[in-house]
């Protein structure tokens, strides 16, 4: 879990210079993809909300230091800031591509359509995270006076809502592999 906790403070760390309306739309699309395949799997989805609810609460004591290094890093070179945050959206989309990937492949045999809905999701994410990004550069090299005022207030907004994101994404991967394990476990008779 540490491991964990450090990879998800290195995300927050690079997230500041992204503006408030890249976030809140990001957010926004995946969480209504989210809602609509949490009501095809309401079940599993509940369990893994319950569970990453524990675990938000322990992310957040590890990442109570989250303002001070926003703020240093914020102090670092305007060019070295954009390039870390089009790394880092680049790679935070590939990783929600591989885990919902995985998601898709756990997921066919049961329910096709919720697959298709996840790989219809990952797109939509990946190709609003691209255009947010550019946004954001754009934004930045305007407002980059403005950033280091409003870098402790991107960041506790970015610090909840990926956190929470994060844990939902993870747990239900986890919880849907392994009920698709147990029907399949029960329907053809194997372990």
């Amino acid at each position: 879990m540490t491991e964990d906790n450090n990879n998800l403070e290195e995300d927050v760390n690079n997230v500041p210079e992204n503006t408030n309306e890249a976030v809140n739309d990001t957010t926004d699309a995946i969480s209504d993809k989210a809602n609509d395949l949490k009501e095809g799997a309401a079940e599993a989805f509940d369990t893994a909300k319950e569970k990453a609810s524990e675990l938000a609460s322990d992310a957040k004591e590890a990442l109570s230091n989250v303002k001070d290094k926003a703020t240093e890093f914020i102090n670092e070179d305007a060019k070295e800031m954009y390039g870390n945050a089009k790394e880092k959206v680049s790679e935070f989309a590939d990783e929600a591509g591989e885990k919902i990937g995985e998601f898709t492949d756990a997921a066919k045999e049961k329910a096709a359509d919720l697959a298709e809905d996840a790989k219809e999701t990952y797109n939509e994410a990946k190709d609003k995270a691209k255009e947010f990004a550019g946004e954001a550069s754009e934004k930045i090299s305007e407002f980059a006076s403005d950033a280091k005022e409003k870098a402790s207030e991107y960041a506790d907004i970015a610090e909840d809502k990926l956190e929470d994101l994060a844990e939902d994404a993870k747990e239900t991967y986890t919880e849907v592999k392994e009920k698709t394990r147990g029907f399949f476990s029960k329907l053809f008779g194997k372990k």
